[in-house]
C-alpha cells in the first residue's frame, strides 16, 4: 500500500469506516456513534496503531474534511450509489453479495467521479486500486480497476 498523502490516508480511513458501518448493520450490532471530531480522531489513531509499522503513514494526518465528505456522501446516498454502480457490473456480480470492503471502495470512488471533476481520473483509479491492493489479491484489484474505468467513462471525459 502506498499511502503518501493526507488525502490518500483519508480515503483509506473512509473505506475502513464505511466497512465498519456495514459490518455492524449486517451483524445487528449497535450503530457507530455519529461522526464528530473526537470520533474522527479515534478512527485516525486506530488506523495509525493498526498500521504502525507502515512507513507511508509517518507524518500523515487525516484530512478531516475530505474524510467527512466521503463518509457522509456514501452513508447518506448508499442506495442510489448502489443502484448506479450495479449498472457497471457484469451479470454474475451482485452488490448484495459483494465483499463490504470491495463495495465501499467502489462507493467512495463513485462519489469522487460523480461529484469532484477537479480530481483527475487517473488519480481516482490509482488511489482506489492502491487501497484495494492492500485488502485483496490481483483478481479483485483488476475487478475494481475495470469497474472504475467504466464509471469514469460515464462521468468523465475519455482519458487520452
Amino acid at each position: 500500500m502506498n499511502i503518501s498523502s493526507n488525502k490518500s490516508l483519508s480515503r483509506l480511513a473512509a473505506v475502513q469506516t464505511l466497512f465498519q458501518f456495514d459490518f455492524n448493520k449486517k451483524m445487528k450490532l449497535e450503530e457507530l456513534e455519529p461522526l464528530n471530531d473526537r470520533k474522527i480522531s479515534e478512527i485516525y489513531e486506530t488506523i495509525k496503531n493498526i498500521n504502525n509499522n507502515i512507513i507511508e503513514f509517518k507524518g500523515l494526518k487525516l484530512d478531516k474534511n475530505w474524510f467527512l465528505v466521503l463518509v457522509n456522501s456514501v452513508f447518506n446516498n448508499k442506495a442510489s450509489i448502489d443502484t448506479s454502480l450495479s449498472k457497471f457490473l457484469e451479470s454474475n456480480w451482485s452488490i448484495d453479495r459483494m465483499d463490504p470492503t470491495l463495495i465501499n471502495i467502489l462507493r467512495c470512488a463513485y462519489i469522487e467521479f460523480k461529484n469532484y471533476s477537479n480530481i483527475p481520473t487517473k488519480v481516482v483509479i490509482n488511489e482506489y486500486t492502491n487501497i484495494a491492493s492492500s485488502f485483496f489479491n490481483q483478481a479483485e484489484v483488476n475487478f475494481i480497476n475495470g469497474v472504475l474505468d467504466k464509471v469514469s467513462l460515464k462521468y468523465r471525459k475519455k482519458i487520452s
